[in-house]
């Protein structure tokens, strides 16, 4: 599920978009994905193979508009997708952030999604 999702926003952020954490010295505007849960589905015989994934998605750019303009074209390219071992993503929710911790220093903005990923288990 990572892989397909890290190749579906490919186009997002100039291709700039990583998993868990970006690299240091990143410049804006990027992408920060992180699995949040995976729910596996049951059935009275055991594990259908399909399972529902929360993933947050955080837009970075340098000003607020670049944040939100990076969470639209990720919002356009994800929201209703289906192919492949993706059943469907829907958005859940979207959300401004701070970027950083106290008494960190950092003048990025940020645009935090959650989407919800229904999936063959990969």
């Amino acid at each position: 599920m990572e892989a397909l999702l890290t190749g579906l926003l490919a186009s997002v952020a100039g291709g700039n978009r990583y998993w868990l954490h970006a690299p240091q010295g990143t410049m804006p505007p990027y992408v920060v994905m992180q699995r949040i849960t995976g729910i596996r589905d049951y059935h009275m015989r055991g594990a259908s193979g399909l399972v529902e994934s929360r993933v947050q998605i955080d837009c970075y750019a340098s000003t607020y508009a670049g944040a939100k303009s990076t969470a639209k074209s990720v919002n356009g390219i994800l929201s209703g997708y289906r192919g492949g071992a993706i059943q469907a993503i829907f958005i859940d929710n979207e959300r401004d952030l701070p970027t950083s911790d106290a008494g960190e220093v950092n003048q990025l903005f940020r645009t935090s999604l959650d989407i919800m990923v229904h999936h063959k288990e990969i």
